[in-house]
């Protein structure tokens, strides 16, 4: 009975794992072992605290930002707030992160040296 617990556990542990992450790898198209991840983030300007709320609030742009942005090397990453098109206000920024899931390390190393070229790949 243990046995079927422990087991029962670790399925809902490795599918909690798996959620957040791609299922699909960015670099070789193969599948995901969710063991294998790296966050990508980017720091977003806004230009005000209410523009700040709803980014924040809002997983898809953030995802979005993310996607458009990773590998920039700029901070913030844009000059125009995302939500009314005004100019980011100085000290007025979000971080965006996602965590890619990889099929091996190998893909990892590739995808983390040029972000960019593989981003949009990620579902």
């Amino acid at each position: 009975m243990k046995f079927l617990a422990a087991l029962f556990a670790s399925l809902i542990l490795a599918g909690v794992a798996t959620a957040d992450v791609n299922k699909k790898c960015p670099v070789s198209g193969k599948d995901v072992d969710a063991a294998i991840t790296s966050d990508v983030a980017v720091k977003v300007g806004l230009c005000c605290s209410k523009c700040q709320a709803k980014f924040e609030a809002d997983p898809k742009m953030q995802q979005d930002a993310v996607k458009k942005h990773a590998g920039s090397k700029e901070s913030p990453v844009n000059k125009k707030c995302l939500i009314s098109s005004k100019d980011a206000a100085e000290g007025n920024t979000s971080d965006a992160s996602m965590k890619v899931g990889f099929c091996c390390e190998k893909c990892k190393v590739t995808f983390e040296a040029d972000p960019k070229k593989f981003i949009s790949k990620v579902k």
